[in-house]
């Protein structure tokens, strides 16, 4: 049977629900009791009146002694999840998906339709998080139990991410067990959770540091929030305080610039006026993702070292001119 719009596949969930109740000799108000729920709304989702959540879609399968698939039908069950506003994908023992929603196909896995069954979903969330998104799936499977978690998810493929809160939970398709898998984006989320954790640190800090301490531990902030890999600040003119250096890296980047030997008078002339001359008269951020302009921009040799390819500047103002310049740099 196909279903193609929302409005056919809330009627026929209502349908199979009233069924499988009227098998069970269940009224709607033993079926409301047994899954925690009103009357009414039962009512509403028998009749196709409602959009039901598939927390209460799961309810209601539990108190029929049923499961989401015996409802709707593995097909259905993917025609369900078409509009839910994220991730939605059914995954077999083996990890492979058989069933999807056009965000999982289209936002995460860039494939056409014909090309979706049975690829690996866990080549769908990051290698660095794999490990723990595999663990969980087998959890999930031996446990019966739904499980939470956060991981990062590739987009279009990859190497771009998004952090996304991935629900699982076991669910019978044709006799066997599966895990249905439900996420949303919680990035935003977990940028603000960084920037308050490094903002708690720094205000935390003793009042005796010195400002390079200070400086350098923001920096090694940013550094970690844009997931970036190189930060830098540079002093304009005589806005240093006292005996403060001109320049001040992160502690990555000051670890790499030691072990490239970059001498002082490279720094030094890193910190020439002239070679911020865009940031400075423009006073506003800038990002540079070539390699060879920020090399003409910095006025340095096509054939020379260079430790930054991509970078994100941005100029701190006093008195309305530019005192300081504040950037990250190689983000992958």
């Amino acid at each position: 049977m196909s279903v193609d719009s929302s409005d056919s596949i809330t009627r026929l969930l209502g349908l199979r629900v009233r069924r499988w109740r009227m098998a069970l000799g269940y009224s709607q108000e033993k079926l409301a009791e047994c899954a925690g729920l009103h009357r009414t709304y039962i009512g509403t989702v028998e009749r196709g009146e409602q959009n039901i959540t598939v927390a209460n879609a799961e309810k209601i399968a539990n108190a029929l002694h049923i499961t989401l698939a015996d409802i709707l039908g593995t097909q259905q069950l993917k025609e369900f999840y078409e509009l839910f506003p994220g991730s939605f994908s059914i995954m077999n023992p083996e990890g492979k998906v058989i069933a999807w929603n056009p965000f999982m196909r289209d936002v995460i896995a860039a494939l056409p339709e014909e090309e979706m069954y049975g690829i690996d979903g866990m080549e769908t969330v990051h290698p660095d998080d794999r490990a723990f998104a595999i663990e969980q799936f087998s959890a999930i499977l031996s446990s019966g139990n739904e499980i939470t978690g956060e991981a990062r998810v590739l987009l279009n493929g990859g190497p771009e991410y998004v952090w996304r809160s991935i629900s699982g939970r076991r669910i019978e398709v044709d006799g066997e067990a599966c895990v249905l898998a439900l996420g949303i984006d919680i990035t935003e989320h977990k940028r603000l959770d960084s920037v308050r954790k490094y903002t708690d640190q720094l205000f935390s800090m003793d009042e005796s540091v010195s400002v390079n301490e200070l400086l350098q531990t923001a920096l090694n902030a940013a550094e970690e929030i844009t997931e970036s890999s190189t930060g830098f600040c540079h002093f304009i003119g005589d806005e240093r305080i006292g005996d403060q250096p001109a320049q001040i890296w992160s502690s990555n980047a000051a670890r790499m610039l030691e072990h490239a030997g970059i001498v002082s008078a490279r720094r030094d002339h890193l910190n020439s006026s002239d070679i911020w001359k865009d940031i400075i008269e423009s006073k506003q951020a800038v990002i540079h993702n070539d390699g060879a302009s920020i090399r003409k921009i910095r006025g340095i040799p096509s054939d020379a070292p260079s430790h930054i390819s991509r970078e994100l500047i941005i100029p701190l103002k006093k008195s309305g001119q530019v005192a300081a310049i504040f950037g990250v740099a190689n983000k992958p």
